[in-house]
């Protein structure tokens, strides 16, 4: 069994493609190469951290780290394309890990974050100048006829996180456009299953939608 700095040795053969995809994908995606040992990931090497805030030594455990181990290691050789919503900063990320294994083992993450912020603001510029006077507000509890409701529930969801303003973060829960408070409105959360859909379109946990649910419940009172 390799200890924390044979890995990290092992590791550094990878810098230089953590430069390469920097360098063919550009400013607006970040690379991070990450140790992996007993549990816990620190931050090896990193290009463009400046989207997440990101640094050398960073070290994160339990909730955070499994965000970024989304597949079983075991069957796969990584996941990608999956999205991520930055607890810093409220960027949405498109991600993707690559994992690093020694005798099937994990040694080490490679992780390729793909900032779509500018893309989301030219979505919403779209939206609100190119479509003015062709379309009025989005109606939301619009009908559903002959759908599940697992088709129901996913379409609303969907909805509401297609037209979210991400100036408005996740954890301000208290401001009109928050999506969970949305969503509250909308009476989705009366349905099974409901709760674990948002959190996993959040990547978050389920926890913590129901802290918010509870929030928004009191205020109500």
């Amino acid at each position: 069994m390799i200890n924390v700095e044979e890995k990290r040795n092992l590791l550094k053969d990878y810098i230089p493609m953590v430069d390469f995809i920097s360098e063919v994908a550009g400013n607006n995606c970040e690379v991070v190469l990450r140790d992996f040992h007993e549990g816990k990931s620190s931050i090896v090497y990193i290009s463009n951290g400046e989207i997440s805030g990101r640094k050398v030594g960073e070290t994160i455990t339990g909730y955070a780290l499994s965000k970024i181990m989304k597949g079983d290691y075991r069957e796969k050789d990584f996941v990608s394309n999956y999205i991520i919503i930055n607890e810093s900063n409220q960027k949405v990320l498109r991600a993707s890990t690559y994992y690093i294994k020694k005798g099937g083992e994990p040694i080490g993450l490679l992780c390729v974050n793909y900032d779509l912020s500018d893309l989301l603001a030219y979505r919403d510029f779209y939206d609100r100048e190119i479509l003015y006077g062709f379309e009025e507000n989005i109606d939301l509890q619009r009908e559903y006829f002959d759908e599940s409701m697992d088709k129901i529930l996913d379409g609303m969801i969907k909805n509401v996180f297609i037209y979210w303003d991400r100036a408005i973060p996740v954890n301000k829960i208290e401001l009109e456009g928050n999506p969970i408070r949305q969503l509250y409105k909308l009476g989705v959360f009366n349905y099974k299953g409901a709760v674990t859909r948002v959190a996993a379109l959040l990547d978050i946990s389920t926890q913590t939608v129901y802290r918010y649910i509870k929030e928004i419940e009191r205020e109500e009172k």
